[in-house]
This record gives C-alpha cells, sequence and structure tokens, in this order.
C-alpha cells in the first residue's frame, strides 16, 4: 500500500498529468464544435459516428505511462529511495501496474462522460444513447440492438486489451534501459515497425508459416475491432477467431509483464 500511494502521489503532483488529463476531457468537445462548424446539418450522427474522438489520446499518454514509468526510477535514482524504504522490487513493480490501471480506468471515465455530456448538451438530447445506423440514404440515429452505451463498455473491455498488450511491450523495453525519453521513443517505433512487420510477415509468409498469425502485433492489430458489428470481417483478416484474439492478447500482456518484473527486480541499483 506505501508503493502504491508514492506512485499516486508523484502522479498527482506532477503538470503533466493534469494536462493529459484536460486534453482527453476536452478532446470530444472540440469535435463537437468542429462537426458543428463544418456541416451542422449531419453534425449529430457524425458526432456519434465517431464517438466524438473522446479516446484518441489515451492511448499516446497511456503509451508514454508505459514507457516510462520504470526508466524514469533509475534516470532521476529515485528506485533507491523507493527501495530503501522496505519496499520489495515486486511490489513497486505491481504498485506500477495497479497505477497503469488506474490511469487508463480515470482516463476512459472522464473521456467517456465528457463525450455523452457534449452530446447531451449538444444536440437537447434528442437521440441520446442511439446507435448510427446505415440506409439508403445515409448514415442515421436509430434504436439498434446496441446502443451507444453498450458500445461504449464492450470498448472499454476490448480497448483495454489493446492498450495493454501494446504497453506490455513497452514496460518490458522500459526495464532494459535508463533514459525515460528513450524508452518512450522506443515503444513508439517499436509498436509501428511491429505492426508493419507483422504485415509484411501475414502477406508474404502466413501460407507457408501458419504460426505468425499469433505474433503479438497481428493480435493487437484487431484486438479494438472486436466491439463493432463487422468484428467477423476483422477476424477474418486476422486469421485469427474472435475467442482467439482475446485469448492471445491477455496471454501475450502477462508474458511481457513477466519478463518486465523479472527484469526489474533483477536490475543493479
Amino acid at each position: 500500500m506505501q508503493a502504491v500511494r508514492q506512485e499516486f502521489f508523484k502522479s498527482f503532483h506532477r503538470l503533466n498529468y493534469l494536462v493529459y488529463s484536460l486534453i482527453i476531457f476536452f478532446t470530444p468537445v472540440l469535435a463537437l464544435i468542429a462537426y458543428y462548424l463544418t456541416d451542422p446539418k449531419h453534425a449529430e450522427v457524425d458526432y456519434v459516428f465517431h464517438h466524438g474522438y473522446f479516446d484518441a489520446f489515451i492511448f499516446i499518454f497511456m503509451l508514454v505511462s508505459f514507457g516510462s514509468i520504470l526508466a524514469e526510477e533509475f534516470q532521476f535514482d529515485t528506485i533507491k529511495v523507493i527501495a530503501s524504504r522496505g519496499n520489495s522490487r515486486i511490489s513497486i513493480f505491481i504498485s506500477k501496474i495497479i497505477k497503469l490501471v488506474f490511469d487508463y480506468v480515470f482516463w476512459y471515465l472522464i473521456a467517456t462522460v465528457s463525450y455523452l455530456l457534449s452530446w447531451l448538451l449538444g444536440f437537447a438530447g434528442k437521440n441520446f444513447g442511439k446507435t448510427v445506423s446505415l440506409g439508403n440514404k445515409g448514415m442515421y440515429l436509430s434504436d439498434g440492438n446496441a446502443s451507444e452505451f453498450t458500445f461504449l463498455w464492450h470498448n472499454f473491455i476490448t480497448y483495454l486489451l489493446y492498450i495493454f498488450l501494446i504497453g506490455a511491450i513497452a514496460l518490458m523495453i522500459s526495464s532494459f534501459l535508463k533514459s525515460n525519453a528513450i524508452a518512450i521513443a522506443s515503444a513508439f517505433i517499436i509498436w509501428l515497425a511491429g505492426n508493419i512487420v507483422s504485415a509484411l510477415l501475414m502477406n508474404f509468409l502466413y501460407k507457408h508459416i501458419h504460426l505468425i498469425k499469433w505474433n503479438p502485433f497481428n493480435v493487437s492489430q484487431y484486438t479494438p475491432y472486436q466491439t463493432f458489428s463487422n468484428a467477423k470481417e476483422w477476424t477474418l483478416m486476422s486469421h485469427l477467431s474472435q475467442t482467439d484474439i482475446i485469448s492471445a492478447s491477455i496471454i501475450w500482456t502477462i508474458i511481457f509483464f513477466a519478463i518486465a518484473g523479472t527484469v526489474f527486480s533483477r536490475r543493479n541499483l
């Protein structure tokens, strides 16, 4: 509990954490204004169809957090202070995972509240909670099988799996590094490069080596789309079933966390 309190204390006394939270909160508001200015007639449908971009920055800020949360301890030598207070390396590592889970839940919550509140106030609540459907005359809001509230809940789960899989890779990288900036940059580079390499492998080698489909970047690439109604189309592209994608995402995350925790607990102070 002491290690967890220290993690929260550090975050809540940093200006960048407040800035990240404000950006996430105001993104749906700015999206609403942009749609109103460009096409007032279809503003509500477009806003709901893109979900107000409510999670646009969550991934970026979470990846920054994953990439820096271990490296910064060694860069600023704060790990010595924390360890000297009687906290084991494992308890410190677990406290950081707890803090990362909190960050995701907190940022997703404020983004969702901002999105729903902007929708309610911006369009007088006439179609509040409905979902976007596609008809002969284009997109329209209707009472579909799955409301926008259902999407937000399902997206919370799948986006959690997606971010924590990519984040676990970033965390593993940062466990080997001492520079905060290098750890964050490396996380973004590996995420981009991994998606490109994975796509190339799937296109050219999948027919010969079927195990390639289980690589973490192929899994992560299709994890967020399990929320949508056309999830089956995405699973066909990944050559994995929905159960396979979700299960593999969890397993890879645990593997990368285990590697990061092992390296972190054995690093020389």
